[in-house]
């Protein structure tokens, strides 16, 4: 190798390290989106419970998130290594801006502190959902619960699927340019007054119907009627009709009841279980959380926001057969959604027809001890409440404050279901 070429080498070798510091590094791999992931940091356990309950709560809010779908949730053992390197204690007593801290060291978009504490025979749960790139709490969701240790699994999955709650879009009734999925009454076709939902998937139709107290129950009813109490509820939307057959076989497939000879007839023979089952199925196609109303709820809607009626739209017994399909002109049969007239909010069908699953566990004396707030009905679970009366039923079987039972595994073909979206 002569001088020239030597020098030549030379160079290269000297030049070559300061290209290679210099030229860029490509990468394929964008920028991950952290807005669908989560975390669930441990409850934060305050008072005289048991230190130990922390994990088995959280991991329960962890399975309703993970269920759900709508996020990727952080499994337990990465978020502990990951923290656990950065000496970072996950408590939901955290500091705002440390949770802030946290999620950046995840990596995750959201967080999820949660709280427990018992004055009492009273647990108060309490979770937060925190925007880790904006820093805000964006949603606090609280529930008591006078319950046994064992319930609590269940108090907190009920808060956890109230943090996946969206909020509906208001829609004057005015501006309502779509035509509805179901036919209004003919007798009735102007839209009621307020203010109406219109699920933009199915075209389902619902009313707000705004929060308030009032007095539950009947005290010259029958005994699981008693005593009358006050209870208050928060706004919610409730369907403005029973779900059809037609609503379910887009959703569900196959037709369960009895007598389906038009779409529009109300879908029955189906189960408490089966009912949820289609909601579930409703809730991935919609994004939202709908829901079965709460015993409450449905009282507080049928009697027209709370007000004294004995049957949905009327205390007349003599102008029941304007509003309900009952034992004296129904025929023995069902019939198509919308063909009486609504109570004063607007809802078909709430007396009559077919009765109404709702959300609650049955117990005949629940009502001495119901709380005041949004009572969502006894913890331990043997039956389910059915509301409503049916077209097989006399006047006093189809009043308001009726209520009725069955093993939520037993379908009837003469129950069918409404759904609830909370209003926020």
């Amino acid at each position: 190798m002569n001088l020239s070429r030597i020098s030549v080498f030379l160079l290269l070798i000297m030049i070559t390290p300061l290209w290679a510091a210099q030229k860029p590094v490509l990468s394929s791999k964008q920028p991950k989106d952290i807005s669908s992931y989560i975390a669930i940091f441990d409850f934060d356990v305050a008072g005289k419970l048991d230190k130990d309950i922390s994990r088995p709560l959280s991991d329960s809010v962890r399975n309703v998130l993970v269920r759900s779908g709508k996020f990727k949730v952080m499994d337990r053992a990465n978020m502990d290594r990951i923290l656990k390197e950065q000496a970072f204690q996950m408590t939901g007593s955290v500091q705002k801006d440390r949770v802030v801290e946290a999620g950046q060291f995840l990596g995750v978009g959201r967080i999820v502190v949660g709280s427990i504490g018992i004055v009492g025979r009273t647990y108060f749960i309490s979770l937060s959902m925190v925007n880790i790139q904006s820093g805000e709490t964006e949603q606090v969701e609280e529930e008591t619960c006078k319950c046994e240790l064992d319930e609590l699994i269940e108090s907190t999955r009920r808060v956890a699927n109230k943090l996946l709650m969206e909020k509906a879009t208001v829609i004057p009734v005015s501006s309502i340019l779509t035509q509805p999925a179901v036919p209004l009454s003919k007798a009735h076709p102007s839209s009621p007054s307020g203010q109406l939902f219109q699920d933009p998937v199915t075209g389902m139709e619902f009313l707000l119907v705004e929060g308030g107290c009032f007095l539950m129950g009947d005290e010259e009813g029958d005994r699981e009627e008693k005593p009358v109490h006050e209870v208050c509820v928060d706004s919610f939307y409730l369907g403005k009709y029973e779900v059809t057959q037609e609503q379910w076989k887009a959703i569900m497939g196959k037709n369960p009841s009895k007598n389906d000879t038009s779409d529009q007839l109300p879908v029955e023979d189906m189960s408490w279980n089966n009912a949820n089952e289609f909601i579930q199925a409703f809730n991935k196609k919609t994004g939202r959380y709908f829901r079965l109303p709460t015993e409450a709820e449905w009282e507080y809607a049928a009697r027209s926001g709370g007000k004294k009626e004995k049957w949905a739209g009327t205390n007349d017994e003599s102008e029941l057969g304007n509003y309900a399909w009952n034992k004296a002109n129904a025929g023995r049969n069902s019939h198509e959604i919308g063909r009486k007239k609504p109570n004063n909010l607007g809802l078909h069908d709430m007396s009559g027809n077919v009765a109404e699953w709702v959300a609650d566990c049955y117990d005949s004396r629940y009502y001495k001890e119901s709380p005041r707030n949004n009572p969502q009905g006894p913890n331990r679970c043997k039956d389910r409440v059915y509301r409503g009366g049916s077209y097989k039923e006399s006047a006093k079987n189809m009043r308001t404050a009726k209520r009725e039972e069955k093993s939520q595994r037993r379908a009837d073909s003469t129950i069918g279901f409404r759904i609830a979206l909370s209003a926020r």
